[in-house]
């Protein structure tokens, strides 16, 4: 009898440790799944704010004509570009590109902070439905626009 008693304990015993090592593995599933969403988000940037890139020139705007086909193609090709809303309002004439026909509805309450002194080419940065940056001039891109639009996408 006594030999019975042997070979049962060590089966009580080997379950009770498959139950422990399972219940071991189970939490170290959990874990690792953790330790995986964790790492998955940390490596990425926080959601960044709605970002909108309002650019106002004009056809006839030599500097418009340059910032288009030089710094704003390449813009256009970089990285960020993806990350924000782009808009544009192009106005046949300089003279004109305050005038309604060439402003859609939905972004025309930006128009509203610009005067009339304000040269092109022009850039809003707009964060969350607020502008959070407004240029105009070529060299105002390089040293500002960009820069601001950058830190935003951080």
């Amino acid at each position: 009898m006594s030999g019975i008693r042997l070979v049962a304990q060590p089966a009580r015993r080997s379950a009770r440790f498959r139950r422990t090592l399972f219940g071991a593995g189970i939490g170290i599933a959990i874990a690792a799944i953790a330790v995986t969403v964790w790492a998955g988000h940390a490596g990425k940037p926080a959601r960044a704010k709605d970002v909108m890139l309002l650019y106002v020139g004009a056809e006839d705007c030599a500097p418009c004509r340059a910032w288009q086909n030089g710094e704003g193609a390449a813009f256009l090709a970089s990285a960020e570009f993806p990350r924000i809303t782009y808009r544009e309002v192009k106005s046949p004439h300089l003279l004109d590109v305050l005038k309604d026909e060439n402003w859609p509805d939905e972004i025309r309450s930006y128009r509203d902070g610009l005067r009339r002194s304000d040269g092109v080419p022009l850039w809003l940065v707009v964060a969350d439905h607020k502008i959070v940056e407004q240029r105009f001039g070529a060299t105002e891109w390089r040293t500002n626009v960009l820069p601001a639009i950058k830190s935003l996408l951080r």
